[in-house]
């Protein structure tokens, strides 16, 4: 990987040219997600069954599905319920994991106790697995009650279930080093409060490592969120998914190839793109990390 030495974080973050391409396709890919279906203008339910699987047109420019529905407006809306799941689940970790890791490590006693036991219970499930269970089990009446979006916060809250703990651990193993620390001992020798040791000591220490995990872990939320979708427990048709357009298109595989291909590729170059900057990330905040 090359990179060159850079002034502060923007800096080594700018040197390294993978993590730099994954920002920049992360963008563009938000930005098609956000913008594209209303500026594209094609239904992504409509049914067009003289277009059954037809090929790439000027009506159709990535074609059609079985049903005849377009394609590109498909993948647009799918695109945007993954990053909208995604981007869910690293709030919900996020104001889950950071207090709970936080009160856990620098309290101790009976908090880090508790929080422990807890993180111990859920990594005592694959955690797919119970977040399969979740939606099974809730799926059906969250539907029925408040649609589309009811759904898509049970499945950012099904997944977030079995992630935040990861969250709470990362950050109660930092603060259990950062407390010890001379400037954190001298601060509470000087009669200043557990509030603000956690708000001027802690909290900007651990925010490099928080916005490193979160963006590395959204590639696995996204992936979940299309096995979810695969198995019929995600978002519901005819709210199009990356993982429902892909489980649809393979019994047509041999007679519409592109239909498979097309959101699997989306959902690599997510998983790429993620991966890449949470790379970067981690070593622009830490760059005794970087070989």
């Amino acid at each position: 990987m090359s990179e060159r030495r850079g002034g502060g974080f923007w800096g080594r973050l700018a040197s390294n040219r993978l993590a730099l391409a994954g920002l920049i396709v992360l963008v563009g890919l938000a930005l098609a997600a956000t913008f594209g279906p209303g500026l594209y203008g094609q239904s992504a339910v409509r049914l067009d069954y003289a277009a059954i699987n037809s090929p790439p047109t000027a009506a159709h420019p990535l074609g059609t599905d079985s049903l005849g529905r377009d394609t590109l407006a498909r993948l647009l809306l799918g695109l945007r319920v993954s990053l909208l799941v995604a981007l869910y689940v690293e709030a919900l970790n996020i104001l889950l994991g950071v207090p709970l890791g936080l009160l856990a490590g620098y309290w101790g006693g009976a908090a880090d106790f508790l929080v422990s036991r807890l993180a111990d219970i859920l990594f005592a499930f694959p955690g797919l697995l119970l977040a399969i269970l979740v939606a099974a089990i809730f799926g059906p009446a969250v539907t029925e009650r408040f649609g589309g979006i009811g759904r898509l916060l049970l499945v950012a809250g099904a997944l977030s279930l079995v992630s935040w703990p990861l969250m709470a651990r990362l950050v109660r193993s930092q603060t259990l080093v950062i407390r010890e620390q001379e400037y954190v001992l001298a601060a509470r020798a000087a009669g200043a409060g557990g509030g603000h040791i956690l708000r001027q000591h802690l909290l900007p220490q651990i925010a490099g490592l928080v916005i490193t995990s979160s963006t590395l872990n959204v590639a696995g939320v996204v992936v979940n969120e299309a096995v979810l979708s695969l198995l019929g427990l995600g978002i519901q048709p005819p709210d199009p998914s990356i993982g429902k357009m892909i489980t649809d298109a393979i019994p047509y595989l041999e007679r519409n190839a592109l239909q498979v291909f097309l959101p699997s590729a989306a959902l690599l170059l997510i998983v790429l793109a993620v991966s890449f900057l949470g790379d970067g990330l981690r070593d622009a905040f830490d760059p005794q990390t970087r070989r």
